[in-house]
């Protein structure tokens, strides 16, 4: 618990670190913002999130954040698409790139962007990443 309760620490204090930067620099900072959905909206979005948590098999490392091997049987590329349609009303700061491979059919899903967006990803979504 202690551990968890200084992670959550050192996070907090990141993200105060990097709002202060972000708005400096008229970029938007990393923390999402859910008040960017109407209520089902949320719904959805954490539907789909759950979908994308479940569906996600495999990960890779980038430079500027990571791609995820989505299993289109668990999560179709249209809830890919409307995953990402509602996630950046929220979490502005996020590129995003889907690779869609026609011979093999596999659909990999890229969050990155500026330096930040990584470790935003390691204590937001430690879910994605477990693989």
């Amino acid at each position: 618990m202690i551990g968890v309760m200084t992670n959550l620490k050192s996070f907090t204090a990141l993200a105060l670190i990097s709002a202060t930067l972000c708005l400096a620099e008229n970029q938007a900072p990393f923390a999402c913002n859910l008040r960017a959905f109407q209520p089902e909206q949320r719904q959805r979005w954490r539907i789909l999130l759950d979908k994308l948590y479940a569906g996600a098999t495999q990960s890779r490392e980038l430079a500027d954040g990571y791609t995820f091997l989505v299993d289109i049987k668990q999560m179709p590329l249209g809830e890919v698409a409307e995953w990402i349609e509602l996630e950046r009303r929220c979490c502005p700061f996020f590129d995003f790139v889907v690779d869609v491979h026609g011979e093999d059919g596999t659909v990999w899903l890229s969050l990155k962007g500026r330096p930040g967006v990584k470790q935003f990803i390691e204590g937001d979504m430690p879910k994605l990443r477990v693989r």
